[in-house]
C-alpha cells in the first residue's frame, strides 16, 4: 500500500502546485462533471415521478450552487492560507520585526509570491546587519579617535608644565624652550594630521599604514620625548630601557607610538607608584618588542580572557570607570597591520604587562 500512498501525495502535490488558472479550469470541470451528473440523476427521477417542472430548473439551482461550491472551495484551499501568511508577514515587517520566516508549499503564484517576500525579508535582515555593523563601526571610531586624543594631550600638557616651571625660574636657556617648543609643535601637527584622517576612515582598519626607513635610535628619542612630557605632568613615575643596538628598519614610527600611547595610558590608570617601559629588537626576526608594566592590581582571569575585545570593562578596584574599554583593541588592531601581535600578562611581582611586537617591513609584507 506504500506505493498508493506515494501515487497520491504526488498527485496531491502536482494539484498543490498548479497554476491559478489550470486549478481554476480543474475546479471548474470537476464540479461541471458533478452538476452535469447531478442534473441527470434528478431530470431521470422528476421524469419517473412525472415532477417536468423541478427537472427542468434543476440544472441552473445546480449550476448556481457549483459555482458558489467551486469558489468558496478554490478560496478555502488556494487563497485563505497564503494571503493569511502574506499579511501577518507585511504587518511584522511594517512594525521593523524581521524575526520570523515565510514559508508556504506550493509553486503557485502566490507561492511564489510567499518566497519573494522571504527573499525581501532576508534583503532587509542584511541590510539590517549591515547597518549595525556600520553603525558599530563608527562606534568603535568614535571611542578610539576620543582614547588616541588624551595621552598626545597629556604629553602636551606636560610640556606646558616643563616651560612654565622652568621658564620662569630661568633654569631653561634658549635654546632648550626653542627645542621644547619645536617638539610641542611636531605633537600638534601629529595631532590635526590623525584628526584630518580619523575624519576619511570608516573603521580602525582603515587607518593608513605608512611604513619608512628609520633607525631604532630615532624610535627611541621620540619614545623618550613621549615620555619625558609625561614625566613633567608630576603623575606616576615612567622609566625607560631602550634599544641594545642602532640597526636601520622600515615601520610606521606613528604607529608605534599610538600603540605606546594607547598602552600608557591603561598604565597611568592603573600603576600606583611606577610604570617601567622597554624596548628590545630581535633581528633574526627583525621585530620590535614593545613592553609596558606597571605595578598595579593586574588583570583578573576574566581580565585575561577578554581584555583585548572592543568595548570591554571591569571596574573591580578601578575608580576610573569613564573610560572606553577600546584601547588594547586598538593596540591589537594597530599591531596586526605591521605583521606583529599584542598579548597581556600578569607580573611575577604584581601588576598588569602588555606587550607588543612590530616587524620590520624589509622581513615581511605588511598586514593591512
Amino acid at each position: 500500500m506504500d506505493w498508493i500512498d506515494e501515487k497520491i501525495s504526488r498527485l496531491l502535490k502536482y494539484i498543490r502546485n498548479l497554476s491559478f488558472r489550470k486549478a481554476m479550469i480543474a475546479y471548474i470541470l470537476v464540479l461541471a462533471g458533478i452538476v452535469w451528473i447531478l442534473s441527470y440523476v434528478t431530470k431521470a427521477f422528476c421524469a419517473y415521478q412525472n415532477l417536468p417542472l423541478i427537472g427542468e430548473w434543476c440544472s441552473y439551482v445546480y449550476a448556481f450552487a457549483g459555482m458558489i461550491t467551486a469558489i468558496f472551495i478554490f478560496y478555502h484551499k488556494r487563497l485563505k492560507t497564503p494571503l493569511s501568511l502574506l499579511e501577518k508577514s507585511v504587518e511584522r515587517i511594517r512594525r521593523n520585526d524581521l524575526d520570523f520566516h515565510v514559508s508556504y508549499e506550493s509553486r503557485d503564484e502566490l507561492g511564489r509570491l510567499c518566497d519573494s517576500v522571504e527573499n525581501m525579508r532576508l534583503e532587509l535582515v542584511k541590510g539590517k546587519e549591515e547597518l549595525w555593523r556600520l553603525v558599530e563601526r563608527q562606534k568603535e571610531l568614535n571611542a578610539a579617535f576620543a582614547h588616541d586624543l588624551r595621552t598626545p594631550l597629556t604629553v602636551l600638557r606636560g610640556y606646558t608644565d616643563f616651560l612654565a616651571r622652568y621658564t620662569s625660574e630661568g633654569k631653561l636657556s634658549q635654546q632648550k624652550v626653542t627645542e621644547t617648543l619645536l617638539l610641542m609643535s611636531e605633537h600638534l601637527k601629529r595631532l590635526e594630521d590623525y584628526s584630518r584622517t580619523m575624519k576619511g576612515v570608516r573603521s580602525i582598519e582603515e587607518l593608513p599604514f605608512s611604513p619608512e626607513p628609520t633607525s631604532l635610535q630615532s624610535i627611541e628619542k621620540r619614545i623618550q620625548e613621549i615620555l619625558f612630557a609625561l614625566n613633567q605632568t608630576g603623575g606616576i613615575p615612567i622609566a625607560y630601557r631602550g634599544f641594545d643596538s642602532d640597526a636601520q628598519i622600515s615601520v610606521d614610527n606613528s604607529l608605534i607610538t599610538e600603540v605606546l600611547e594607547n598602552a600608557l595610558s591603561n598604565a597611568i590608570r592603573y600603576a600606583k607608584s611606577q610604570i617601567f617601559v622597554r624596548t628590545d629588537y630581535d633581528a633574526e626576526t627583525s621585530e620590535i618588542l614593545l613592553t609596558v608594566q606597571d605595578d598595579g592590581i593586574g588583570f583578573t582571569d576574566e581580565q585575561l580572557h577578554f581584555a583585548l575585545k572592543p568595548y570591554y570593562k571591569e571596574y573591580e578596584g578601578n575608580a576610573d570607570n569613564e573610560h572606553f574599554g577600546i584601547g588594547l583593541h586598538i593596540c591589537l588592531s594597530l599591531c596586526r597591520k605591521h605583521n606583529g601581535t599584542l598579548s597581556v600578562a600578569n607580573s611575577i611581582l604584581g601588576g598588569a604587562i602588555v606587550s607588543a611586537t612590530f616587524r620590520s617591513c624589509t622581513a615581511a609584507t605588511p598586514n593591512i
